[in-house]
């Protein structure tokens, strides 16, 4: 089906066991996720690529008898407007300098998890594209000078959906494991609780008073 417009994107960070982190400083807030959804904040673009490729078609007798596919290695591209400054440092990993309180490039990356939310074409069915393991980056920091008009730079992360770190969740119907999985809110069996609680390290509404964090941009 066609889909169109960015709802909103939701974060988490978790720890190298798949569990989410909910505190407001080692994690995103203090029940662990992140909606960039503030005043002035949100996202412009959200693409994913190479969810699959094409196939290596097998020959025997003058015919193709079989294809043989490779793994899914998806990527994001992700344009943010006005994400929020220690939200965008937490996602690439960056930690803050005990003396200036400039954030640092630390290795390795964290493990993110994310759920970008879109919707058909009428508004009144939401498509959820859920990953639980990105390494994100942020390759460049562009800079203009403002003339007549106001030079602005958004935020550019390119991420790497790497394997989820539990080995129960993203399955298929044949118990093989995917990085990446797509929901339909209208679809039978659909359960948004399930949903983000598989893709964000156990998280649950029910002991949650918000569900969107804030740092303070």
């Amino acid at each position: 089906m066609s889909k169109h417009n960015i709802v909103k994107a939701t974060f988490a960070l978790l720890d190298d066991n798949g569990d989410l982190i909910k505190d407001a400083t080692k994690g995103l807030s203090t029940d662990g996720i992140y909606v960039a959804d503030h005043q002035g904040e949100g996202f412009s673009q959200i693409n994913v690529s190479a969810i699959e490729a094409a196939g290596t078609p097998g020959w025997g007798n003058g015919q193709i008898k079989r294809t043989a596919y490779g793994k899914s290695m998806p990527t994001l591209a992700l344009t943010a407007l006005d994400l929020d400054f220690k939200i965008n440092q937490m996602l690439k990993g960056f930690t803050q300098n005990a003396n200036t309180g400039a954030w640092v490039r630390q290795l390795p990356k964290p493990h993110v998890a994310m759920i970008a939310e879109s919707q058909s074409l009428d508004g009144d069915i939401s498509i959820y594209e859920c990953f639980n393991n990105i390494e994100f980056i942020e390759e460049a920091s562009n800079n203009s000078t403002d003339t007549n008009s106001e030079a602005d730079y958004s935020t550019a992360l390119s991420g790497t959906v790497l394997a989820p770190l539990k080995s129960d969740i993203f399955l298929a119907a044949n118990g093989v494991q995917q990085p990446y999985v797509i929901a339909k809110s209208t679809d039978t069996g659909f359960d948004l609780d399930k949903l983000m609680a598989e893709t964000f390290g156990g998280y649950t509404t029910s002991t949650s008073s918000t569900t969107s964090g804030t740092s303070g941009q």
